[in-house]
């Protein structure tokens, strides 16, 4: 799924994040990490491909000089003449890359203060083929088709399986593992932190840890809830999902606000009644624009968006706003 905007949530440095409880106080035995094995190894494949250009009346097989950077190319070519190749490093390199990444937020784990490395744990999760959202609309990412993918992906895709405990979800996408995985982190008394650029997984309610920005931050269920309702909203262009023509990140917060909840970090859900309250209201305003926007038809493209965009919270699942 695409990466946009973070919404907005409680943000903390690490150092801070527990208020000073270790895991025996808040009755946890471990951290489970959960990564996003689709962002590591697209982000791991690319890092070990180098973009250079050159002028294509002067090929580097002729001769030519390459340059590292498009403005360096621009320095010296004219945009007409500009041509580009990819610099392909070993595949040691790429997976180099993904255990750096995983090591990074290991470490980010202890030297947080909340658990050493053996009370650390963490799986990865993949996507796998025969994704239901194709079926439900055959449109669905096919902006993406012809999209480059890392040279090194299916190495590194396997190293993930064989090194780093990653599972292939077969039949949806590595974000549906998310919600179920959550769940039985807390009955096995883990904490549960979901490792990810993705802005789709906000809508699974718990600590996340964006590892580019190297940012720790807590989705309340609430939150997590409304985050779904504006995208229902807006749509998902990085996955071809229409929404509400002339709804983008700005009009869709002012139609449905997303609290900055105070909660404590540890004590991110809401009782049963006020999300119910949230949840009816929110519906209210959206199902008005769909009915505005798609008039007889706005219950089929309600439905299938509600498909298309609910990230499951137990494996399988179908989004309870359905009508």
């Amino acid at each position: 799924m695409g990466i946009r905007r973070q919404p907005k949530a409680m943000h903390f440095e690490p150092s801070l994040l527990w208020n000073g409880q270790d895991l025996r106080l808040v009755g946890m035995k471990h951290v489970l990490l959960l990564f996003d094995g689709d962002i590591l190894a697209y982000r791991a494949g690319f890092g070990a491909e180098k973009k250079v250009y050159f002028d294509k009346r002067s090929p580097p097989d002729m001769g030519g000089a390459i340059y590292t950077s498009k403005k360096e190319a621009k320095e010296h070519v004219e945009p007409a003449q500009l041509d580009s190749y990819r610099e392909l490093e070993p595949v040691a390199n790429a997976l180099q890359n993904c255990k750096s990444m995983i090591e990074n937020t290991i470490d980010m784990a202890t030297t947080s203060q909340v658990a050493t490395r053996e009370q650390v744990r963490y799986i990865t999760f993949l996507t796998g083929t025969k994704n239901f959202r194709m079926h439900v609309d055959p449109e669905y990412k096919a902006n993406r088709k012809e999209a480059k993918k890392p040279e090194h992906l299916p190495a590194i895709r396997k190293y993930l399986q064989t090194h780093h405990f990653a599972q292939v979800s077969d039949g949806c996408e590595a974000d549906d593992f998310f919600g179920q995985a959550c769940i039985d982190a807390e009955k096995e008394k883990m904490l549960p932190i979901v490792v990810s650029i993705d802005k789709d997984l906000n809508q699974i309610a718990g600590i996340h840890y964006n590892f580019v920005r190297d940012e720790l931050y807590v989705v309340t269920d609430r939150q997590a809830n409304k985050f779904f309702w504006r995208q229902m909203l807006e749509g998902d262009r990085a996955d071809n999902i229409t929404g509400i023509s002339q709804v983008g990140p700005k009009k869709a917060e002012k139609m449905i606000p997303v609290p900055r909840d105070g909660r404590h970090v540890l004590d991110f859900r809401w009782d049963k009644e006020t999300l119910k309250m949230d949840n009816d209201t929110d519906k209210e305003v959206v199902i008005g624009q769909y009915k505005k926007e798609f008039g007889d038809g706005w219950e089929e493209k309600y439905n299938k968006n509600c498909d298309l965009l609910w990230i499951w919270r137990k494996v399988p699942d179908e989004c309870p706003f359905k009508t």
